[in-house]
């Protein structure tokens, strides 16, 4: 138990004496509980408030009960203090005195209280102990209210950490701010104390906050305002990076009228830095959308004005832009689920060609990433070759086939389109909007080289683009089955 000493002057058994010779009215009268002890230990005169406090009366001048009347004392802490280590025994075995110590006592009923003891060794005129004076009361309830401040304030400080805030208190007349251990973690400080004078403050502040920051100050500390302080800035860390802080307070005034003026400010700081990522990640992400929007949206134009320019049959021409339209929209899909990171080349080119004749179209090549752009204009030219090829070329046959190759080398993908087993082709006599899209568009878009070849036996395409980040260096299989790149090839219906 944790006690306190006091100091007090030689005592005289007189002191004693006339502390028995007190008329016990007068001692049953004190709202406080006093007992005194001999040299023994022995219980020499006890007071009413004593006997209550203690649920019993003790015997006095009792060998076996000394030094205390309860039925049991513990620390603060729960653990048993046995009679002969009881204050009182200490003062009267050691002579220690004590002001203010407590304990926890256990009445024989089962009711526990916490005292606050204040004990004193009485001497003779040679500085022997002749006995001592204990007087205590009843702190449960003061007690009970430390503990709970104390735990508010756990649960504060707690709550401070958690919420990334931190608390501080800013007084005008020696222009110091004094930050809390959060706040100094949050302000990027090595100490409590900050003066808040111009070197101060352009050496924590970011440039562009400060006028910000000293407008709501000035505004706060007007007499005739409200007082409130409210602003967001940037401070410099200890490693030279910026965390953007919300700081908040109320301004404390004294006097009155035209005599009122400011004499501190008390608030808090909160850690700004994760909202204001996410505030600019969602500005990149809406200018992001809104490009995007205007991209699709012109490319759904052109496909629109494309296929439509010199349409003679409505019809054909509403099915020829739903499936152009589609192969657009699949692509947006692979992109979503990536969050528009960018589409594996293997799925966008199953998807592509997912509506024509199963068992026709081999897909040889290694799964690697293209971004956004590349996949939109490859899933719109591939969907154009196919529908060709459906229509024309290898797909209008069943002993027709068309082999689709990729590889990457350098940071570049070379992609080739090859049909062979349909009728013979002819080149046409006019180009129509796959073509343009394959050699103008897709070219523009992929920042590369395209070629479109119509051969007797087959039309063939050749991709060559520069990949926004380099891909796997890829050797090309010399056949589909020796190859470690993996292979699609659609299954039969």
């Amino acid at each position: 138990m944790s006690l306190i000493k006091l100091d007090i002057p030689v005592r005289t058994a007189v002191l004693l004496e006339s502390f028995l010779e007190l008329d016990q009215a007068i001692l049953d009268a004190l709202p406080i509980g006093v007992y005194a002890c001999d040299a023994d230990g022995q219980i020499l005169r006890v007071n009413r408030r004593a006997i209550e406090l203690w649920g019993r009366t003790p015997k006095l001048l009792d060998p076996v009960q000394r030094f205390c009347g309860s039925f049991r004392v513990e620390s603060l802490e729960g653990e048993f203090i046995p009679p002969g280590e009881t204050p009182m025994a200490r003062a009267v075995l050691a002579g220690e005195s004590f002001e203010g110590a407590e304990a926890v006592v256990q009445n024989a009923d089962g009711k526990r209280w916490v005292a606050r003891v204040n004990v004193a060794p009485l001497r003779d005129e040679d500085g022997s102990v002749v006995g001592a004076i204990n007087c205590f009361q009843d702190v449960t309830r003061e007690h009970e209210m430390r503990l709970e401040i104390e735990r508010q304030q756990r649960n504060f400080n707690l709550a401070m950490i958690a919420s990334d805030m931190g608390t501080w208190r800013y007084t005008m007349a020696d222009n110091i701010c004094v930050y809390d251990d959060n706040a100094q973690r949050l302000y990027g400080l090595t100490e409590a104390r900050f003066l808040h004078d111009k070197d101060g403050v352009e050496a924590k502040f970011h440039p562009a906050d400060r006028n910000r920051m000293w407008a709501r100050l000035a505004k706060a500390l007007d007499p005739k305002g409200d007082g409130r302080y409210d602003v967001e800035y940037r401070v410099r860390q200890l490693d030279d990076s910026w965390r953007w802080l919300s700081a908040w307070g109320l301004v404390e005034f004294e006097g009155q009228g035209t005599n009122r003026k400011p004499v501190a400010i008390a608030g808090a700081s909160r850690d700004l830095s994760e909202r204001k990522q996410a505030e600019e990640l969602h500005r990149l992400l809406g200018n992001e959308l809104n490009h995007r929007v205007k991209n699709t949206l012109a490319t759904v134009q052109s496909i629109v004005n494309q296929t439509l320019r010199g349409a003679v049959d409505t019809e054909a021409a509403r099915t020829t832009l739903n499936a152009r339209i589609v192969a657009l929209a699949g692509a947006h899909d692979l992109l979503t689920d990536r969050s528009w990171a960018g589409a594996d080349l293997a799925d966008l080119a199953a998807r592509a060609v997912a509506p024509f004749v199963s068992g026709q179209i081999a897909l040889v090549g290694p799964s690697v990433d293209v971004p956004p752009g590349q996949a939109l204009a490859l899933s719109l030219a591939l969907h154009e070759l196919a529908t060709n090829a459906a229509k024309y070329g290898a797909l209008s046959r069943p002993e027709g086939r068309v082999e689709l190759r990729w590889q990457v080398q350098a940071g570049r993908l070379n992609l080739s389109w090859r049909e062979s087993g349909g009728p013979p082709v002819v080149p046409p006599t006019r180009q129509g909007f796959g073509s343009r899209l394959i050699e103008h568009a897709l070219s523009r878009d992929l920042d590369g080289k395209t070629r479109l070849e119509f051969a007797p036996e087959g039309v063939r395409c050749s991709i060559m683009a520069a990949l926004a980040e380099p891909g796997p260096q890829i050797t090309p299989p010399t056949t589909p089955q020796t190859t470690p790149q993996t292979t699609w090839t659609r299954p039969s219906a």
